[in-house]
């Protein structure tokens, strides 16, 4: 039979646009999300954060125009969220020369005598000449900070929640330890623990590590799947400071096994946004939220006596 084009004709281009349109919102559709719907957090958001960290922003030295513009986006992140935020400069010496620095803190109050928990990653990158954007050292830890900032604001957690932004990491902690200075006696007193995101981007391995061996059986009772639990002095991140004064101090990172905890493009140009894995953000955001979860019922279930017995034991140092 012979076919009429011209009768047909009207009835293919209607064919022809419903294809043109289902595909275009084919092509419009936002990413699939991960959420895991146990805990709410979202990795691609991560992600999103982490990527305009390192690549929108880039290097972010301490005492940099990149720093001061990072700060300026992270506490506007932050206050969005409906935190308290505050930005708290501090000055140090880098190579004989005087530099800025700066701390973001946002405070989500809890209830009266239920403790505080400490949250923290860097947002600054290494100076000259190891510069660079900082994909996974440490927009990655950055990026689970902020996701898991939006989670926080739905979750009936009765201690205070203190998220930090550290500045001058790669100072030698300089930023934490500023900050570890200034906590009052009441404030160390009424501290549940420190926990410190770090190089959380890359890898298939969940590592959770502690700088003194007390704090080994802390990490233990945290109901969280990690790869390892290590004792490890010499992993120096923001968490040291807070360990330093006998605080419960633990710090996440993710990586392959038996390659560098940083990844291979550590300290270098090539440390950008593509190489984040989106799959280790959410594994480390999961798990972060978990042991939140875990620290938060255990500090109901604590008599609040026990609050001051921290401050008597290191007063007794």
């Amino acid at each position: 039979m012979r076919f009429d084009f011209r009768k047909h004709q009207r009835r293919l281009w209607h064919l022809l646009l419903v294809l043109l349109f289902s595909g275009s919102l084919l092509f419009h559709q936002p990413p699939p999300t991960i959420a895991n719907p146990a805990t709410g957090f979202d990795g691609t958001e991560a992600l999103a954060n982490a990527t305009h960290l390192a690549t929108t922003i880039g290097e972010r030295a301490a005492g940099s125009e990149g720093e001061r513009v990072a700060a300026a986006w992270l506490a506007t992140q932050f206050t969005n969220l409906g935190y308290s935020v505050t930005v708290e400069p501090f000055a140090f010496t880098r190579l004989g020369k005087a530099t800025l620095g700066m701390n973001i803190v946002a405070v989500k109050a809890g209830q009266p005598d239920s403790g505080t928990i400490y949250i923290g990653a860097h947002y600054d990158t290494a100076p000259y000449p190891f510069a660079g954007p900082g994909a996974n050292d440490n927009a990655s830890g950055v990026g689970v900070l902020l996701e898991t900032a939006r989670i926080l604001t739905t979750q009936p957690l009765t201690p205070t929640l203190t998220l930090v932004a550290f500045g001058a990491e790669e100072d030698y902690l300089v930023g934490s330890s500023r900050y570890v200075a200034q906590l009052t006696p009441v404030e160390r007193m009424q501290a549940v623990a420190m926990l410190n995101l770090d190089c959380v981007g890359i890898g298939t391995a969940l590592y959770l590590n502690v700088i003194r061996k007390e704090h080994l059986a802390f990490a233990q009772k945290l109901g969280i799947t990690v790869d390892e639990i290590r004792y490890d002095p010499r992993a120096q991140s923001d968490h040291a400071s807070f360990a330093a004064i006998g605080m419960p101090a633990l710090y996440f990172d993710m990586h392959n096994p038996g390659e560098h905890p940083c990844g291979r493009d550590y300290h270098t140009a090539r440390e950008c946004a593509d190489k984040l894995d989106v799959a280790a953000l959410q594994r480390t955001g999961d798990a972060l939220l978990t042991a939140l979860t875990t620290l938060s019922d255990q500090e109901a279930r604590r008599p609040i006596w026990q609050h001051y017995l921290p401050l008597v034991h290191n007063a007794s140092r």
